[in-house]
């Protein structure tokens, strides 16, 4: 009996001892941690350093739950989510999708504490140009990417998520009917979640080495050193320094981000078969206040 006692304590601590090990693995950088940020080339959206959190900027480009800027952020059906600020009844997320994500760092992953979907334009189709793949609301040129969607037709209320290239022509991420009479023309880009946070990770245009943000309504402009490639949009990670200022501590090209996978598991609803991953830069230095 001792004999057939000790053989069972034998094996219970050597499968124990399997599950740390596979654990540990796993947290080095499997390749399924390599898809999902662990050792990638991104940000950590990191609110380890009392500033309340980090407002994330930026188009989605796969989910699990959401990759926004490189980033898997987790959500759920509990998850505050807006449109335009305010409150939507469809919960539904797709890959070009511009949001704004007030996120909270909960050790293991990146929590979103609320999501707004924003558009950059909405309103009724005023004329199309179907040798650029393009088409104009409230007097802006929007621009899709050719061979991809179809252009909408004159007189369809649409609503426009993208990027602002200058004061009249925005590049379209996604581009979907609207069946109200909405109109939203969003001119200039504010830096949300201002009462709660003053770190920012924002996908952006650069425009002649310089980007314009706003802030409770006053301009701020930070320069950016030359870009790889100049006509894609780049991830600028910013924050208020202790005199006010809007300062740039890191960059990123859109190019060398995560971008998750292409279709969903399920709608608003997180996964959790593996562990959401960070990115590997500098956190940003702490600021007194």
């Amino acid at each position: 009996m001792k004999t057939v006692y000790r053989l069972f304590i034998f094996l219970l601590l050597t499968g124990v001892s399997a599950c740390v090990s596979t654990q540990s693995h796993l947290a080095s950088g499997s390749d399924e941690d390599q898809d999902i940020g662990l050792g990638g080339t991104g940000m950590l959206a990191s609110t380890g350093n009392g500033l309340g959190g980090t407002g994330i900027v930026g188009v989605i480009t796969g989910f699990g739950s959401i990759f926004v800027n490189g980033i898997e952020i987790e959500y759920n059906n509990k998850t505050p989510l807006t449109v335009d600020g305010k409150t939507a009844t469809d919960r539904q997320l797709a890959i070009g999708d511009v949001v704004e994500v007030l996120t909270v760092d909960n050790k293991l992953h990146t929590d979103a504490k609320i999501i707004n979907l924003r558009h950059e334009v909405i309103g009724r189709v005023e004329s199309v140009n179907a040798n650029t793949s393009s088409f104009t609301v409230h007097g802006q040129t929007v621009f899709q990417n050719e061979n991809k969607v179809a252009l909408p037709k004159i007189g369809n209320v649409v609503a426009v998520s993208g990027f602002r290239l200058n004061t009249k022509t925005i590049q379209a991420t996604r581009v979907t009917l609207s069946n109200q009479q909405q109109s939203l023309l969003r001119t200039r880009t504010e830096l949300p979640f201002k009462k709660n946070t003053n770190q920012w990770l924002v996908q952006t245009h650069i425009q002649n080495g310089k980007a314009k943000f706003y802030i409770n309504g006053s301009a701020h402009t930070v320069a950016v050193k030359a870009l790889t490639k100049p006509t894609d949009t780049n991830i600028l990670r910013l924050q208020i320094s202790k005199s006010g200022a809007l300062i740039l501590n890191n960059t990123v090209e859109n190019s060398n981000i995560l971008r998750g996978r292409q279709s969903p598991w399920s709608t608003m609803q997180p996964r959790h078969q593996t562990i959401p991953g960070r990115m590997n830069l500098p956190a940003m230095p702490r600021i007194r206040r």
